[in-house]
């Protein structure tokens, strides 16, 4: 019990260390989808679009970027689905986090659901090289819900582990996991360079609120221990 104080009250000292970062970046993301989703809606085009599908196509072999499709698997609905029930099962029976299980279950489900509804409301076509998806390109749900379910599982990680070392490499395998999903959706032609950057974009929106949520709801649980056990 006691142990399990002293962590919550570190916690609460650290989110409240991370808020003005957590703020910046917040604000970063919000700029960046006002300018894509207004260009998207006014049917602008975005010079950076093709020449970037031109550059990676061209400069990376064959051999890459076969491995960049497979990668874009582990950002698969079916890959999001079994991650996120993995991780809400370990959360469950050897954290007793339910925070965080709460949080993964909401903004992973929230952040799909947003997906669909953001690609309705603007209805930009994928390119036209694009053979493989249906559906709307605007922003990439791969880029979008991966990074809030990846980003959520380095954050819980941090949260429960005392190891820098495995929080160094957790985060660093996952930054690049994600940055070679959101390359993989542009070299498959099954999206535009900008619906990528608006799915990072728009997911660390979602993930920025989700780490609030979840360090909100501890802090409350942790109020309520206080009052009950007069601490």
């Amino acid at each position: 019990m006691r142990k399990s104080f002293f962590r919550e009250v570190k916690t609460i000292r650290t989110s409240k260390t991370q808020t003005p970062l957590l703020l910046t970046l917040f604000l970063v993301c919000l700029g960046t989808i006002t300018f894509f989703t207004g260009n998207v809606l006014q049917s602008n085009s975005f010079p950076i679009d093709l020449a970037f599908y031109q550059y990676v196509t061209s400069a990376v072999s064959t051999e890459w970027l076969h491995l960049f499709e497979l990668a874009s698997f582990f950002a698969s609905k079916p890959a999001i689905i079994a991650i996120s029930l993995m991780t809400i099962l370990f959360l469950w029976l050897l954290k007793k986090d339910y925070a965080g299980m709460i949080t993964m279950v909401v903004f992973v489900m929230g952040g799909n659901v947003l997906n669909k509804a953001i690609k309705i409301w603007t209805q930009r076509e994928r390119p036209a090289v694009n053979v493989f998806e249906d559906g709307y390109s605007f922003p990439s749900g791969h880029v979008m819900v991966g990074l809030i379910m990846y980003g959520l599982i380095v954050y819980l990680i941090d949260r429960h582990s005392s190891h820098t070392l495995l929080k160094t490499v957790c985060f660093i395998i996952v930054t690049l996991l994600l940055l070679i999903v959101g390359v993989s959706r542009i070299t498959t032609g099954e999206h535009y360079t900008t619906d990528v950057l608006a799915g990072y974009a728009f997911g660390g929106v979602i993930l920025i609120m989700a780490i609030k949520t979840h360090q909100y709801i501890e802090q409350v649980t942790h109020a309520k221990q206080e009052v009950h056990t007069g601490f």
